[in-house]
């Protein structure tokens, strides 16, 4: 994206100095319209305020130079287009704010680990630039949030008191924003509760350690934590951030309830033995604490339009309940599908029927490996395919099975995959799923 001329005076149509100048940045009719319809003037507690903010002037001195610090971590017009549309409230963030809360992230994303997937990014594009072609809503988020230097500085500070280094730190808070803690205060007084904790032999020391990198894993009052710990059973920790975790499960059962009854044909309301089976399904998949009712149907929706019948369905769902926590619509299980259809000539119905214990693998992981195994151990790809989707999957999913038999090494296997992301299969694959 060139340097753009601000054009002034306002349209024929009376449109805002904003769109315009966001179509001659470059960006497309589809983000604007989308950004458009998440702004509108005056005040509105969920949408962003506009009118006069929009002015010619705010643009020139904010907007503008926002997006050229964009392009200096060496983003294209499609990344920031996806910031933007991601947190439609930064087209007002002033520049001294943004410029500020920009170079806070840097430092943290200096701290991030090493990504093979880098291979695939613009050339010129610096470790924050990474982070946001990576993660652009929780980056845009995160650049919403007030003092950002001391946010982060603080919250390193207390992870690390905790044991747990800046690179797992900085990789959880890019990877879900809610794991930056707002209360510092607060923050100091629940990691002294987690320590006396660890030092009583309540908690491990990787119980804590999962607990620091939590979504809003900092953020409770240490009366709060006790609460959620007591009332969250088994999976207290795993959903620790859950208000009411009690309250989700049960609703989470009653959903999956009435889905398995539905699949069952049993009219009426919910019979007692499908609410104790989903009931005892909740409680012993902590999969089942992230998801919400509606998300449950919906996925349930989306296998039956990938060609399941709700008694294929109810049966994959014994086997492997967690299928249902995952968004079988979505681009990256597309992506999935197109590959298991394309590579070992299965469609998802049946790869879920045959296969469930493979469902939570991720594409480009098991295309990358099979893409090793077919260029340096072809006699090993060979050897598996003859024997069905089942060894193969068995073998590309498997670190146990995967290094020993193919003969290569964990350092191997991480240079291959960085000239494969560079390869057509690798954007293909191993890149997130283009989205239309």
């Amino acid at each position: 994206m060139a340097a753009v001329q601000i054009h002034q005076g306002a349209s024929a149509d009376g449109e805002l100095p904003l769109w315009r100048f966001l179509r001659q940045c470059g960006f497309s009719e589809v983000g604007i319209g989308r950004m458009r319809g998440a702004v509108r003037p005056g005040k509105s507690r969920y949408k962003v305020v506009t009118g006069r903010r929009y002015s010619q002037q705010k643009v020139a001195q904010d907007l503008a130079p926002n997006i050229a610090a964009l392009l200096g971590e060496g983003l294209d017009t499609p990344a920031i287009e996806r910031l933007f549309t991601a947190q439609p409230n930064l087209l007002t963030a002033t520049h001294s704010k943004f410029a500020s809360s920009l170079a806070a992230l840097r430092q943290l994303a200096d701290l991030l680990p090493d990504d093979p997937r880098s291979a695939q990014a613009p050339s010129g594009a610096t470790q924050l630039g990474l982070a946001i072609l990576r993660r652009p809503g929780s980056v845009a988020r995160l650049l919403q949030r007030g003092a950002p230097a001391r946010l982060i500085g603080g919250n390193l500070r207390l992870r690390r008191q905790l044991g747990v280094s800046g690179s797992a730190t900085a990789h959880a808070i890019f990877t879900n924003s809610a794991v930056l803690a707002s209360d510092l205060q607060q923050a100091e007084a629940l990691v002294a509760h987690l320590q006396r904790l660890q030092a009583s032999g309540e908690l491990s020391a990787a119980h804590v350690t999962q607990l620091a990198l939590e979504p809003c894993g900092l953020s409770l009052s240490p009366a709060e934590f006790d609460r959620r710990r007591r009332e969250g059973g088994d999976h207290a920790l795993a959903c620790i951030g859950l208000k009411d975790p009690n309250g989700r499960q049960q609703a989470i059962a009653t959903a999956l309830g009435e889905l398995l009854q539905a699949a069952a044909g049993v009219p009426g309301p919910l019979q007692q033995q499908y609410r104790q089976q989903a009931t005892a399904q909740a409680q012993r998949y902590a999969a089942f604490m992230r998801a919400t009712p509606a998300s449950l149907r919906a996925n349930w929706a989306a296998l039956h339009r990938a060609g399941l019948a709700d008694g294929d369905i109810a049966a994959i769902v014994q086997q492997q309940p967690s299928v249902l926590t995952h968004n079988w619509g979505s681009d990256s299980k597309k992506q999935l599908a197109t590959w298991l259809r394309q590579e070992l000539g299965l469609s998802l119905a049946q790869f879920l029927k045959r296969h469930v214990g493979y469902a939570n693998k991720g594409v480009g992981r098991l295309a990358m490996r099979a893409a090793y195994l077919q260029q340096h151990r072809p006699a090993v790809w060979q050897q598996y395919y003859a024997r069905g989707a089942g060894p193969l999957l068995s073998l590309l999913s498997d670190n146990r099975n995967f290094y020993p038999k193919s003969g290569c090494t964990q350092a191997d296997l991480a240079a291959f995959e960085r000239e494969w992301l560079r390869t057509p299969a690798g954007r293909r694959w191993g890149g997130k799923p283009s989205r239309t």
